[in-house]
Order: structure tokens, then sequence, then C-alpha cells
């Protein structure tokens, strides 16, 4: 697994970005799951800089793994507020937009594009893994 440690500040986003995606480039695949790997990416580390860290700056860790070439999965890991979004409720969508709480939309998406999502809170850090299986590839293993 290659990791990669950073200021939880928005000019370390480009940064993990080429990490990660370097990473999934390796695999030579399908450009559906680039996207949604960068659009998970991108929601979770922005999620962390404008709300994991309210009085300093922090920092964030990316892990990223290709298991046995059939899942790609990568890790985020902050030290701020301990924040579990698997536990979230879904926003309702039904209701009026004007009416609707501000928030959530983001993490309902992550959960949709993902095949799996974990989270843990371990040694102080929020810890959240995606996984993500590789088009073409039928069998699934878990990330943990």
């Amino acid at each position: 697994m290659e990791i990669l440690r950073l200021p939880a500040t928005m000019e370390s986003l480009e940064i993990f970005r080429l990490f990660v995606m370097g990473k999934l480039k390796q695999l030579n695949i399908v450009q559906e799951l680039e996207f949604k790997v960068e659009l998970v990416l991108e929601e979770v580390l922005t999620n962390v800089v404008h709300y994991g860290y309210p009085e300093e700056t922090g920092e964030m860790e990316v892990a990223c793994a290709i298991e046995d070439n059939k899942r790609f999965c990568f890790s985020v890991t902050d030290w701020g507020i301990p924040f579990n979004p698997v536990e979230r409720p879904d926003p309702n969508l039904c209701e009026d937009i004007s009416e609707r709480q501000v928030g959530g939309l983001g993490i309902y998406l992550v959960r949709h594009l993902v095949d799996q999502l974990t989270y843990e809170r371990r040694e102080g850090g929020n810890v959240l893994t995606f996984c993500f299986r590789i088009p073409g590839v039928n069998e699934q293993k878990s990330c943990q």
C-alpha cells in the first residue's frame, strides 16, 4: 500500500489527486472508474479541509491499494473532529430544495458511487476506506 501525508489544505488536493489517479492508471481501466474515484476523492478531501479541523490546519493521509487486480481501494485518514459518514442518514430528496436541510448530498453521492465504504476511528483518527470493483472482474473481496 502506498501512502501520502500532506497538510489538510485546498492546496494539497491536486497532489493527492495526482497520487491516487497515478496509482489507478496502472490498471489501464475504463474512464468510468477514473471518474468515480476522482469525484469521491475530491468530495472527501474537501470535506476534511472545510470541516475536519475548524480551529487549525491538520494533516490528511491517503493510501491506495489494488487488491488481487479485482478492486481498487483508497483510504483517507485525518485526525480532526470524529465524523462517521456511514451513520449519517440519507437526505430527503423528495423535499422541495428550498426546505431541504443544507449538507449531506456529497456523502449521499459518495455512498452511491463506491462498492464499499467503511469507517473506523483508529488511534485518534477518522479512517474512511473506499473500494471500487474493477470493471470486467466479477469477484469482490473485502478491503479490510
